[in-house]
């Protein structure tokens, strides 16, 4: 056995409450409490296991922080799978966090705190339920279910597939629950309460199964948590704090009738914390299974057992200078990691000969369908069927699932496999270039789409390893870790699309080739200069980065239609913006632009319109690229925006995934327009007719909406075709649709935009005009809708959306302001819920001013400085978005702390505090969460005690009320 104690490992001398070791044994998470707020970090286990990557300056020790908990952080806990980290805290919050990127080192902004990562973990989910501190979690073995423990009596079962939807909740307990554990087997959730009590609750129905109080009945609330668990087989649920003669035990109940005539004695304080190791083991040459356990105790000792044991295996007294708060099993069934509140850890590290050899995956599956009938529980990770974990009572049941196993029944989808499933879309790839004909003869080719940056991760984390030849498990025997390399599909795919531009541009060779890239790492971006071409007979070599002529800025200037496979203003996917044969790359955001239409024009005999209304159209559209200005009477102009080309076929994609669905809108004369939805590519799911041709359509998994050149939109359902809404009737031609849900926004070419809920037939946006926004020179770039029916306008020199209550446009971006601070600190841990964020990243593209850099680094105090704040924080609270709000409110604070501006500071946090009777919530998040975190900030600046005494005092006084 090895025993080592890392002095690295710490929280600044702040207790550390949890700890917790990654399913791959490449990272641990710690939580507790931080200098400011609650603290969770992510360490690397190389320098724990190996002494060399303990000195070696190049390997991280630190691999992220995450300081978004108000409060303390109680527990943290990995999935199963390794993909989510969750950790609770005292602000009652429980947040879901997840791996953005890894590989290389990402520096954080000054603004707000932060230091070098070489991991990024952004905040997914934030599960707001209880009322009080959070003290334990547990993801249930299939991660269907995340439970969480409070002071509020309470125990919520989260539903994991569908976060932050709940459940259960679970009320029985009649006093402090400080403990969960979850039921291998998957039939039970065990809790033990400040209330003297140890319960089952069955997963079935979450009523109680067991209530045990006899081992309980004189115990007292002097622990702080109380960390109960299951063994792996499934036989035995060991209990913390329990007596036995007055003497402190940890006690054993047996499932088989709940009995309670064991126990684990010799500790000589209150057990805090019970923890098996994963595995069961067996001796060499014996025939008898066991299973290893440890205890932390009050009495700041640790003792490790072996159940075939009457004495423990090894006892370590005075390991640190307080308690034993958690303790954490390696998947290998052979490193322990140990956790103290005086804020140090232990790490131990067993062999083969001390425990013995872990059994197989097949001998533990022999042992459960020997003892339960069923294979154990494992996570959705691994493609088994969700319900494998339910034990069948009902014998008819049984039958009819051995018939299904046996193949009688035809196949289907469970509907358990589909809560379970995972919600995120899977991207779509292209599998070969769309190419077409449009009406004039000229080619159209549709790019195919590679995948995303390579250090962009969405599942669980690779292992992490500074070194991969040094990696090494706890046995000494060197792992390897496997990188994912380019598969032979995705070079096939470019090898066709670089064939494709070839035969493109041998095919025009007086017209330019239309240039297609993809959205991964700016290495990928070709310069225009190094395109093939059918004269110096296929692609060249790209020179070197230092040879390379210097970037030319992006034009924003809207192309003309014979350069352009897109109308002026639109954007591509990821919210990247074409314009004169140029793409910039950025990452694909979470509040993307609602896909435009893909247009695929067929080869025809010259097949032009011949309506009236057609002609019109197109002696409407303004001969140059400039917008026309308002005439001298001040009456509105017709057309502001340029009406969009009548096309004969259009294709939108209305969800994506294995078999994506799409519709395809065919113009085929100047009075028809055929709408055909199809799954898959080829199976026709409806069709429909419209009366006038079509010329922009948009769409979700909710709805698929057309805007005619009649000026009428029709709205259907994405699912059967129905008609959700009579068709109704523009007061001008439509220039752009966008859908989010069942909302709906069209702007016009009069400059007015719309927002309806189709859903309930009502009308959020009523014909709005944006056309003084054009006056300054300014043109359209793109728009879309926010999740709550916001309109969002993107222009090359602002960004916009509408304030209902106001009734004015309000500016969301200008080019004098630095986005990239913005994209720094949402970099730290923020969910995708950010729409703020987000179209301040579509429209930034131009340098940040120096003087307003050195300002947010922490300079003199600069006036752009605390516009720049007050203006996020406004904006912010206008998009309702909630996260975004409560981030921005504290770098302001935190700002005008630091630089002594208290009269500003005063009332701001006035706001807060308000008169009686006025509202105490803001956006969803109370006034005096706000208030407490604030509190915190202000205490670091000595000159503000007064501030800080009247904020307090108030704030002590709402709460007595």
């Amino acid at each position: 056995m090895k025993l080592l104690k890392p002095k690295w490992v710490g929280h600044e001398g702040k207790p550390i409450f949890s700890v917790d070791i990654h399913p791959d044994a490449s990272r641990f998470a710690t939580g507790g409490q931080g200098s400011d707020s609650g603290r969770v970090v992510i360490w690397s286990m190389s320098p724990v296991r190996i002494p060399d990557d303990e000195v070696n300056p190049d390997v991280p020790k630190i691999l992220c922080e995450l300081t978004n908990h108000l409060a303390c952080v109680n527990c943290v806990r990995w999935s199963h799978d390794g993909k989510w980290l969750a950790s609770c805290g005292d602000d009652a919050l429980v947040m879901i966090w997840q791996i953005r990127y890894q590989g290389t080192k990402l520096s954080s902004s000054s603004l707000g705190g932060g230091s070098t990562s070489a991991e990024q973990w952004g905040l997914v989910h934030m599960l707001r339920g209880h009322n009080g501190d959070v003290l334990d979690l547990a993801w249930s073995k299939d991660l269907r279910y995340l439970a969480s423990a409070s002071v509020d009596n309470s125990i919520i079962v989260w539903n994991a597939a569908k976060l932050p939807e709940k459940s259960a909740v679970i009320t029985g307990h009649s006093g402090l629950v400080k403990g969960i554990t979850w039921d291998p087997v998957g039939k039970y959730l065990a809790s033990q309460s400040d209330d003297r009590t140890l319960r089952l609750w069955r997963t079935g129905d979450w009523k109680e199964e067991k209530l045990i109080s006899e081992p309980f009945k004189k115990c007292g609330g002097t622990t702080h948590v109380l960390r109960l668990c299951w063994s792996p087989d499934g036989r035995y649920v060991v209990s913390a704090h329990a007596l036995n003669n007055d003497g402190p035990t940890a006690h054993i109940i047996e499932r088989t009738g709940w009995k309670t005539g064991m126990d684990f004695v010799g500790h000589r304080k209150a057990v805090e914390v019970v923890s098996f190791s994963p595995h069961l083991y067996r001796r060499e040459g014996g025939s008898e299974n066991h299973g290893c356990l440890a205890i932390g105790s009050r009495d700041r000792s640790l003792s490790v057992w072996l159940t075939n044991l009457k004495r423990p295996l090894v006892v370590m007294h005075d390991l640190f200078r307080d308690s034993i708060l958690d303790v954490s099993w390696g998947q290998d069934g052979y490193e322990l990691l140990v956790c103290s509140t005086d804020g140090t850890v232990a790490y131990f590290a067993f062999t083969e000969k001390e425990l013995g050899a872990t059994l197989s995956v097949d001998s533990i599956d022999e042992l459960y369908m020997s003892t339960y009938g069923t294979k154990r529980v494992s996570s959705s990770s691994s493609g088994t069927n969700q319900t494998t974990h339910l034990l069948i009572e009902d014998p008819e049941l049984l039958a009819l699932q051995e018939r299904a196993s046996n193949g009688n029944t035809a196949p289907h989808t469970s509907a358990m496999s589909v809560v379970a499933g995972t919600t995120e879309p899977v991207p779509v790839l292209v599998t070969k270039q769309i190419e077409s004909r449009t009406l004039d003869g000229r080619r159209r080719i549709t790019p195919i789409r590679v995948s995303l940056e390579s250090n962009t991760v969405s599942g669980p984390p690779l292992p992490f390893g500074f070194s991969l030849a040094n990696t090494s498990g706890a046995k000494g025997k060197g792992t390897t870790v496997a990188i994912p390399q380019p598969s032979s599909s995705s070079s096939s795919l470019l090898e066709k699309r670089t064939d494709r531009q070839e035969e493109a541009v041998a095919d025009k060779p007086d017209k330019p080739a239309v240039e297609t890239r993809s959205a991964s790492t700016d290495k990928d971006m070709v310069p225009p200069d190094t395109a093939p071409s059918a004269e110096k007979g296929g692609p060249e070599t790209a020179p070197p980065a230092d040879k390379l002529p210097p970037p030319k800025p992006i034009s924003f200037e809207p192309l003309s239609a014979k350069e352009s496979n897109t109308p002026p203003g639109s954007t591509g996917k990821g919210g990247t913006k074409t314009g004169a044969g140029q793409k910039r790359p950025t990452t694909e955001p979470a509040l993307t632009p609602p896909p435009k239409a893909k247009r695929v024009k067929k080869l025809v005999a010259k097949a032009t319109p011949t309506s009236s209304s057609s002609k019109q159209g197109a002696a409407s559209q303004p001969s140059s690229s400039h917008h026309p200005t308002h005439k001298a009477s001040g009456a509105t102009p017709t057309h502001i925006l340029d009406t969009p080309p009548l096309e004969q076929t259009i294709v939108v994609q209305l969800s994506s995934g294995a078999t994506p669905t799409t519709l395809q809108l065919d113009n085929r004369s100047d009075l028809i327009c055929k709408l055909t939805c199809q799954k898959g590519g080829d199976q026709v799911q409806w069709t429909a007719l419209l009366p006038s041709p079509a010329l922009v359509a948009s769409g979700n998994q909710c709805m698929a909406c057309v805007a005619c050149q009649d000026g009428s939109v029709g709205v259907f359902s994405s699912t059967t075709g129905r008609l959700l809404s009579a068709r109704f009737l523009l007061p001008s031609q439509p220039h752009t649709l966008a859908t989010s849900g069942y909302h709906l926004m069209v702007v016009t070419c009069s400059a007015h935009a719309y927002v309806w809920d189709m859903r309930s037939s009502r009308c959020v946006v009523q014909g709005t005009t944006f056309a003084p926004l054009l006056d300054g020179g300014m043109k359209l770039q793109s728009c879309w809708l926010c999740r709550n029916g916001l309109p969002i306008l993107v222009m090359d020199k602002g960004s916009y959306t509408y304030h209902r209550e106001m009734g004015v446009w309000v500016e969301l971006w200008n080019p004098a302001e630095q986005t990239e601070v913005s994209r720094a600190q949402f970099a730290l841990g923020f969910s995708d819920s950010t729409p703020l964020d987000q179209v301040q990243r579509a429209g930034s593209g131009v340098a940040p001013p120096q003087e307003l850099l050195a300002a947010l680094r922490g300079a003199a105090p600069n006036r752009s400085t605390v516009g720049y704040l007050e203006g996020q924080v406004s904006r912010s609270l206008c998009l309702s978005s909630p996260l975004e709000y409560q981030h921005w409110c504290r770098t302001y604070v935190r700002y005008l702390v630091q630089e002594g501006l208290e009269a500003r500071l005063r009332e701001f946090c006035g706001e807060f505090v308000g008169p009686s009777g006025s509202s105490k919530v803001v956006l969803g998040l109370q006034k005096q969460a706000f208030l407490r975190d604030f509190l915190g900030l202000i205490g670091e600046n000595p000159t503000m005690q007064r501030l800080y005494k009247e904020l307090k005092d108030s704030l002590d006084s709402e709460c007595v009320l």
